[in-house]
């Protein structure tokens, strides 16, 4: 009984640091933030603490701009579904095995590919077009390597990035979708160029156009009409971080837990490759894609707070503004943490009923 005990101090000693500061940097501040939203908690000084009750939820609700932040975080969500698509279809090509790493024909095809590379690049950049021979001259260099070293070369490079700061990304990404001298906006232009086409180019971080600028939404939430604008330029972005990184990986987890036997059988019943992708793989891979899909959920109804901060600072015109970066600026810049608390309540809440409706009906559906 005693050694028990002992036990117990010592495991409770050990765990003193964790649980301290999960009471006071995580339990503190949610009963703080609780209590906040009730009030009318402001860091200006001429402002003082009241209950208020209700009333921070009351204009949440009558808040037109919190509606357009809404649609705005779901709209960047819209990209979730072709980043999940994305990163199966890698795991599933990076899962199997390179042809070309046999002795017969891989120094053969590794020195035609990097040739045919170096040659294209150089003829490119001969022709003025210097940024795109850098980027064929790139993925030149990449099938090099995957030639002589397999899939696990192409799986490093793919999820290289991930080791990146955020802040240093969303910067990188900024420049890229710059309209006036960005390397998107130029190869667009010279292959429309090339091709012998008009055009005009998009304004991406400075637009507020939508791809669905053409739905009869209200004014506020389709104010710059239809086309390529801030919103887009963040959602690609955020495609490209889910389809080579995190999701990536669980998928190529999810495939290596595949009985053989399966495709094996498969194979005997004479089965398609699409076949074998329909019957076997994706119901194996069910719970995987489930697992993602939620947390990818949570993910996009938190996000967007870099991507605005750093790139756009909600602009233009509010167009990139979501709920996370709106209960920063009500908290920080408005000085009202009441009602930036009372915004966060109700987006936990959101994040909360469809984390379960999630798990309810989506779980039942892997089962």
């Amino acid at each position: 009984m005693k050694s028990s005990r002992k036990n117990l101090g010592i495991a409770l000693l050990f765990l003193a640091p964790n649980l301290l500061g999960f009471f006071l940097f995580t339990l503190v501040p949610v009963v703080m933030s609780l209590a906040g939203s009730f009030t009318t908690w402001s860091l200006r000084p001429t402002v003082p603490l009241q209950f208020v009750c209700l009333a921070n939820y009351q204009a949440l609700f009558t808040d037109k701009n919190f509606y357009f932040y809404l649609y705005n975080t779901i709209y960047l969500m819209l990209g979730i579904p072709i980043g999940i698509a994305g990163s199966l279809f890698l795991a599933i090509t990076l899962n199997g095995k390179f042809e070309f790493r046999k002795p017969k024909n891989g120094g053969r095809a590794a020195t035609y590919s990097w040739f045919l590379s170096l040659g294209s690049a150089l003829l490119i950049w001969l022709a003025g077009f210097q940024n795109i021979a850098v980027v064929i001259f790139a993925f030149g260099l990449v099938a090099l390597l995957g030639f002589k070293f397999g899939s696990v070369s192409y799986r490093t490079f793919l999820y290289l990035p991930f080791f990146t700061a955020g802040a240093g990304t969303i910067l990188l990404w900024s420049q890229l979708f710059n309209p006036n001298f960005g390397l998107i906006n130029e190869v667009l232009r010279n292959g429309f160029t090339f091709l012998g086409l008009d055009w005009q180019a998009p304004g991406w971080l400075t637009s507020t156009k939508s791809l669905l600028g053409f739905l009869p939404l209200p004014a506020t939430f389709n104010n710059g009409g239809f086309g390529w604008g801030a919103r887009e330029a963040i959602m690609m972005m955020g495609i490209w971080g889910g389809i080579g990184g995190n999701n990536m990986l669980l998928y190529l987890a999810g495939l290596s837990g595949i009985a053989p036997e399966l495709y094996e059988a498969a194979d005997i019943d004479g089965a398609s490759r699409w076949q074998r992708f329909r019957y076997v793989t994706w119901p194996q891979l069910a719970p995987t894609t489930f697992f993602i899909t939620v947390i990818s959920t949570i993910g996009g109804l938190q996000g967007g707070f870099e991507q605005a901060r750093l790139m756009t600072e909600g602009g233009p015109a509010g167009a990139t503004t979501t709920l996370s970066y709106y209960i920063y600026t009500q908290g920080f810049e408005r000085l009202d943490l009441g009602y930036g608390c009372a915004v966060a309540w109700v987006l936990f809440l959101l994040i909360f009923v469809i984390t379960l409706f999630n798990w309810k009906y989506g779980k039942t559906e892997v089962n």
